[in-house]
Formats: structure tokens, sequence, C-alpha cells
């Protein structure tokens, strides 16, 4: 297999405080496939001219890249004026878009003006709807928002008996513009704490950004609850341009107490429900593979597990939480399914991250050949010399900046007056 030149576009920001999935994700190629050369280039700062100007095998743009298409108006634009290079550029392009239900038109205009040869999408279906343009000119094929990571595997799964917390989850409240399958991801958290104190079960069950666990911390969460909570990702509302998403943050800024009904009568009255864009998420293979039992509200997860097989399913509004408890107290259904569910997810290929990055690194190589594509090794192998020497300092400089403008913000909202004022200055300068 020859050497490949791979340019990876990202916005993760500080690795270390991304998301575990996310790092995974975005660093998959050159975890199990380190024989190939990778630029990876965070687009929060600007691309070296001498990385515009070179020729690569192929230009991978991650979910975080494409994610400034709901970023406003200002850094979408600056986006697409910053890497234009891309559109030009014969490399195989590769996208891996997720939340597609949002800024969707954008994305597919986007997708064409780029010349994007394939796009990962992880929505199973509707595609002609979410790419009207582009399903018609390039390649889409299903993805996953997070995939199974060897790691993961060799983690031994805590004895069922020996954890020490019943029913576990995590959830931040969505803002209504993901319709009602987002605003479940949090309400099934209440329901069932709330049926669940009748019953004396012990719940870690925390809604908001204060309950976030991340990297190691998270797995040894989950591998200490006999049972997990959860829900599909995804959304019931479809976006074209973000002016849903617009029209219910400013509403909200004028009425914060407003419930999601009332959100939805004033702003998307009729639109939700349409359709449903849902996807499995990682926890949902965090969860089987260390073998905790599963309580998920129904639905089809991708098609990849199923209720009674997998996972004990659940309305979402908890009204068959008695149902759902009888089942938590049957040990041979529980273990049946918590065996079940680590089997099947093991058995899928195409979850494991090691495939579907080997898929990635043949796709690149068959258009490739196909296109007699070519990049100078050579070229390559200096450039990325040259770009960890340069780029290293400038992003450690770029985070520290970005670090004391988020406590100077943080110190400014203790006086409410001079806050107001430096809002209104910096945006007349920006």
């Amino acid at each position: 297999m020859s050497k490949l030149n791979i340019l990876i576009l990202h916005r993760l920001g500080p690795v270390h405080l991304a998301p575990l999935f996310l790092q995974r994700h975005v660093f998959s190629l050159k975890t199990y496939f380190p024989e190939h050369n990778y630029i990876y280039h965070d687009a929060h700062l600007p691309a070296p001219e001498y990385i515009k100007d070179a020729s690569f095998d192929a230009i991978i743009l991650d979910v975080t890249f494409l994610c400034a298409r709901w970023a406003g108006e200002t850094v979408y634009n600056k986006i697409r004026a910053g890497f234009a290079f891309v559109r030009d550029s014969d490399a195989v392009k590769i996208a891996f878009p997720q939340d597609e239900y949002d800024c969707h038109r954008i994305l597919d205009d986007w997708m064409c003006d780029w010349n994007v040869d394939v796009l990962y999408s992880v929505i199973s279906s509707n595609w002609s709807l979410l790419y009207p343009r582009f399903h018609q000119v390039g390649e889409i094929k299903l993805g996953y928002t997070g995939y199974i990571d060897e790691e993961i595997i060799k983690i031994a799964p805590k004895p069922f008996i020996n954890r020490s917390v019943d029913v576990g989850y995590r959830a931040r409240k969505l803002a209504p513009y993901f319709g009602r399958v987002g605003e479940v991801k949090w309400s099934i958290g209440t329901a069932f704490s709330n049926e669940a104190k009748k019953f004396s079960l012990k719940t870690d069950i925390v809604l908001g950004d204060e309950g976030t666990l991340l990297g190691r911390s998270w797995l040894d969460f989950i591998n200490d609850c006999k049972f997990t909570l959860g829900a599909n990702s995804g959304s019931s509302l479809l976006d074209p341009y973000g002016d849903i998403q617009r029209k219910v943050r400013s509403y909200i800024a004028d009425n914060p107490r407003a419930d999601f009904s009332e959100v939805e009568e004033n702003c998307f009255k009729g639109g939700d429900g349409l359709h449903a864009f849902t996807a499995i998420s990682p926890r949902v293979f965090e969860a089987g593979l260390l073998e905790s039992c599963q309580i998920l509200v129904r639905g089809d997860y991708s098609h990849v597990i199923s209720p009674w097989e997998h996972y004990i399913p659940i309305e979402d509004d908890a009204s068959d939480f008695s149902v759902v408890f009888e089942a938590m107290k049957d040990t041979v259904l529980v273990d049946r399914l918590r065996r079940n569910c680590r089997e099947a997810l093991l058995s899928f290929d195409g979850l494991r991250a090691i495939e579907a990055s080997r898929k990635v690194i043949e796709l690149i190589l068959a258009y490739k050949i196909r296109r007699n594509i070519s990049s100078n090794t050579v070229l390559i192998n200096r450039l990325i010399i040259k770009y960890n020497n340069e780029m290293v300092p400038a992003y450690l400089g770029y985070w520290r900046r970005q670090l004391l403008k988020q406590r100077f913000s943080v110190a400014l909202k203790k006086f409410p007056l001079i806050d107001s004022l430096a809002r209104a200055v910096h945006a007349k300068l920006v």
C-alpha cells in the first residue's frame, strides 16, 4: 500500500478539553493507520499558505469543522473564504457532518460548491430531503456519531452486583429547535427520576452542564451503574437555513421562562414531527460494552439494537415505569439483555473504529487510482515538520488567549453595567 498524504480540517479546540468520543473520531485515521502522513489543522487558526498550496491525496472535513455552518454568518463566511482552496483541490474530499437537520440547505450547497466526493451521513434515511443537490452529484454513505474504540473493549465490565448505582444518566437541556426528540433527552430524566423515588431506587441522574463527565471519569461512571437511561439522538425539526434556531434564541431571550409548547407555538408551529432525524449515540456503545443494562426511550437506534432483545424500552414520558421496574427485577432478563447488547455491538464491524477507518483509507486509495491523484510524499514530510514547529506554539498561544478572555468575561458578569458596555463596544468592532 502506497503512503497517503491526508489533510484533516477540524475545529476541535484544546484536545484535552474535548469529549472523548470526539477526540477518537477526529484522530481515528492516525490512530489506526499511522503509516500514512497526516496534517491535522484546527480551523480556529488560518491555514498556512504552504498548506493551501500543497497537493494532498485526500482532504477530510470533520464534523467539528462543518459545525461552522450554524456558528453565525461571520464565522461561516470566514471559514468558507479562508479554506476555499479545498474547492479547487484535486484531492478526494470526504465530509463527516452530524446534526444534518440543522442548516441542511447551507450544508448541501457547501458540499456541492466545494466539490465534495463522499459524505458520511449519520441519518439513515431522508438523504434526498437533507441533500437535495448533493445526493444527485455526490456519494452518500451511512456513518455513525461515534465508533467503538479498541481501548474501551479492553475495559473489564464491573460485576453487576458490585455496582453502587441502580440507574445513571447525564443530559443537558437542549434548545427547543431540536423538536420534541431533543426535548425528550431532558424530560425523560426528570420523569424517570420522579418515578424512581417511589420505588426507592438509588439513582445518579444529573440534568445540566454541572453533571458533565469527561474521559475515563465518564466510563467509570457507566461501569458503576447497573442500568443506564438513554434516548435517541437527533431532532424532529428541519431547519434549512437556521431561521428557526435564530427565532427560538430570540424568543427565549425575551421569554426565558417559556416552556417547549409555548416556544413551539410562537416559533415553529406545525413544523415539529414532520420527520424524525435520529441516530444511535456513542453512549449506547459505551453502556453496552460495559454491560450496563440500558433503559431506552423507544426508537430505531440506527437499526443496530432492538427493544427486549438488547434493552428495556420505556415510553418518552415514563408512563410505563411499572413495567420497566418489573423488568429491572428480572435478573435472567437483565443478564440476557446485557449479554445480547455487548455481543451485537461487537459483532457489527461497521461500528468498530478500526474497521470504519480502514474503509476510509480504502476509499481514498480507490479514488486515488481512479482519478490518478498524485502528491509529493517527500514534500509533505517536510511540511509536516514545518507545520509542527510553527503551529503547535501558535495553537498554545491562541488557547491561552482564549482562556484569558473567558476568565475576563466571567469576571465582568459580576459587574452588569460594565459587562453591558463592553459587549456593546465589541459588537461595534466586529
